[in-house]
């Protein structure tokens, strides 16, 4: 999933409304969540994931064919007599996974179109998120993302009992800190579905979803009870298990981007 603009903005050289980090978060706000797909524009030359891509042969080597072309996956069907006169490092770039990082990078941060279309873009929104940290008008010396799984009260308990101790012997540095959440699993418990085979997820984090299997809408009254008494949950719309770490690293890191202003936080 993609956040694509209209047809008529895509071949435009730039749009203040996609790019990467957004200029405000208005951009991002759908009913009252945050859309953090990265906004995607592909440029007029844009090149598929399913296409390979050709080589001047004459890039790659020292001969004298100009406009013959080659592709990874033809390479290995060269006479051996060429490699000998092969280009170190260019023939390196051949690699299928090899694109043009700095050009893209700079592109999606500047909303001009791209080139290529990222492989992982992970559709996440955010259906919660602090007002009083990386918020309007806030500033912080320092902002913490506690990697949290929805079910651990007791942890985000007592890690906003360690802040406010904190707090109180430095008062001079002004930390904000949220917990970054997911949904709380649908069905399952600790059985899984890995690449087509059942895996049980064991130890704490297993037990914990099967103790809490059915159990669904209690844990999200407790987290809605928190969001209004500390004001310090990060809510996205994955569902919090172990295996959707990464979703929950990507999640911090977007929020971070978007939503904490680079001056004052």
């Amino acid at each position: 999933m993609y956040r694509f603009p209209t047809a008529n903005i895509r071949n435009s050289p730039y749009d203040e409304s996609c790019k990467w980090p957004p200029s405000d978060v208005s951009n991002i706000t759908v009913d009252g969540t945050y859309d953090i797909a990265i906004c995607v524009r592909l440029s007029r030359d844009f090149i598929l994931d399913n296409q390979p891509k050709k080589y001047l042969l004459s890039d790659l080597f020292n001969v004298s064919e100009v406009n013959e072309t080659v592709t990874f996956n033809s390479l290995p069907y060269l006479p051996r007599e060429i490699w000998k006169k092969v280009k170190y490092p260019r023939i390196y770039d051949t690699y299928p996974q090899d694109v043009p990082m700095k050009e893209i990078v700079a592109n999606i941060k500047a909303g001009r179109p791209v080139s290529y279309l990222p492989k992982y873009n992970f559709p996440i929104t955010i259906l919660e998120t602090s007002k009083s940290v990386c918020s309007e008008g806030t500033e912080h010396d320092l902002v913490i993302v506690v990697k949290n799984a929805i079910y651990s009260t007791t942890i985000r308990s007592e890690f906003r009992d360690y802040m406010k101790n904190q707090s109180h012997m430095h008062p001079e540095i002004k930390v904000g800190y949220v917990f970054s959440v997911g949904l709380p699993r649908s069905h399952g418990g600790r059985q899984f579905i890995r690449a087509g085979h059942p895996v049980n997820l064991t130890g704490p984090a297993g037990d914990m979803l099967e103790h809490y299997v059915g159990k669904e809408n209690e844990l999200m009254e407790t987290i809605k009870n928190e969001i209004a008494m500390y004001d310090d949950i990060l809510l996205a719309d994955y569902e919090d298990t172990y295996f959707n770490l990464s979703w929950k690293t990507v999640t911090n890191l977007r929020w971070f981007s978007a939503f904490c202003d680079k001056i004052r936080n």
